[in-house]
C-alpha cells in the first residue's frame, strides 16, 4: 500500500539464504514483485541492497536511471522510494543495519543522510559478503561481521575524500549534534561551540550537508530513539526526555511523521525481530 513502512530486515523477495551476525542481519534474494505492483514505502532502517543480476531501477544519488547488475545501493533510516526489479529475473543480497547498531556505530564512522552508490571499497566488501555464501558453514560469524563493519566504513571513507575541505569547526559543531542530542541546543549553543556566527554555521550547514543543523539534529534524536525502543528497556516517557522532545506526546508525533509508525508499533515489530 502507499506510504508502507518496511521494517527490520524486510524486502521486496524471497529468501533463499539468510543470515545473522553481531546484530547485523544479511539475506540473499529473488525478486517477486513486478515494477508496475511495487508502491512507493520507506524503510525504518538503514540497509544495503547489493544487485547481483537482473535490471534495478533506483532513485539513490548517482544511481543511473537503470542499471544492470553489479551495482551497490546504501539507504539510510526512513529512505522513500520504488526501488525495483524491471522485467524478469534477478538476484540481490541485503544488509540491514538496525537503529541500534547504526547508533553504536555513529561515534566511528559518519554515513550518508541521503541513499547514494557508496562506491568501490564498498562494493568490493559487499561483493565479498556475497561470495562466502550466507549459509555455508565455512562462513564463520566473525568474517561476516569484519566484512559488515567493512562495508560501513567503506562507505563513510568515500565521505571523507569528499568532505576532507570541510572546516573543522563544521565536523564540532555536528559531533556537538550528535553526541548531545538530547540536550536542548539552540543554533546559537552550537555557533558559539564552533566558534562562527550562526548565519554562517547555517549556510555552511547545509552547503556541505545538505540540511539545517536543526534538520540534522531531528535526524538524530530519531535516530537515537529508534535504538533505544529496540532495546526495550526504557519507558516512552524517559526516551522521550532522553531525546530532548518536550513531552511523549511530542516524542510520538514526531516518531510517527518520520517512520509511519507510532514509537510503541515501532518497539513491538523490534520484539518480533
Amino acid at each position: 500500500m502507499p506510504g508502507q513502512v518496511f521494517g527490520h530486515d524486510y524486502f521486496l523477495g524471497r529468501y533463499e539464504r539468510r543470515r545473522q551476525t553481531g546484530g547485523f542481519s544479511l539475506a540473499q534474494l529473488t525478486p517477486t514483485v513486478p515494477e508496475e505492483q511495487v508502491q512507493e514505502h520507506s524503510h525504518a532502517e538503514a540497509h544495503y541492497v547489493l544487485v547481483l543480476e537482473g535490471r534495478y531501477v533506483s532513485s539513490a544519488a548517482g544511481a543511473p536511471a537503470v542499471t544492470s547488475g553489479p551495482v551497490l545501493i546504501y539507504n539510510p533510516p526512513g529512505t522513500r522510494h520504488r526501488d525495483c526489479f524491471r522485467g524478469e529475473g534477478g538476484l540481490f543480497l541485503t544488509v540491514a543495519v538496525p537503529a541500534s547498531l547504526l547508533h553504536r556505530f555513529a561515534d566511528a564512522v559518519a554515513l550518508p543522510d541521503y541513499a547514494c552508490l557508496p562506491g568501490e571499497p564498498a562494493m568490493r566488501a559487499a561483493q565479498r559478503l556475497a561470495a562466502t555464501g550466507l549459509a555455508s558453514a565455512q562462513a564463520d560469524d566473525l568474517a561476516l561481521e569484519s566484512l559488515c563493519a567493512e562495508l560501513l566504513t567503506a562507505t563513510a571513507t568515500k565521505r571523507d575524500a569528499a568532505e576532507k575541505h570541510r572546516p573543522h569547526w563544521l565536523w564540532r559543531a555536528r559531533e556537538l549534534m550528535r553526541d548531545d542530542c538530547g540536550a536542548a541546543l539552540s543554533l546559537t549553543d552550537i555557533s558559539a561551540a564552533a566558534g562562527v556566527h550562526p548565519v554562517h554555521l547555517t549556510r555552511a550547514f547545509r552547503r556541505h550537508f545538505g540540511c539545517t543543523p536543526g534538520d540534522y539534529l531531528r535526524r538524530c534524536r530519531l535516530l537515537k530513539a529508534a535504538a533505544l525502543l529496540a532495546d526495550g528497556r526504557d519507558g516512552l516517557a524517559d526516551i522521550a526526555s532522553r531525546c530532548g522532545y518536550f513531552d511523549q506526546a511530542h516524542f510520538s508525533h514526531a516518531f510517527r511523521l518520520a517512520f509511519d509508525l507510532s514509537p510503541r508499533q515501532y518497539r513491538e515489530r523490534a520484539r518480533r525481530c
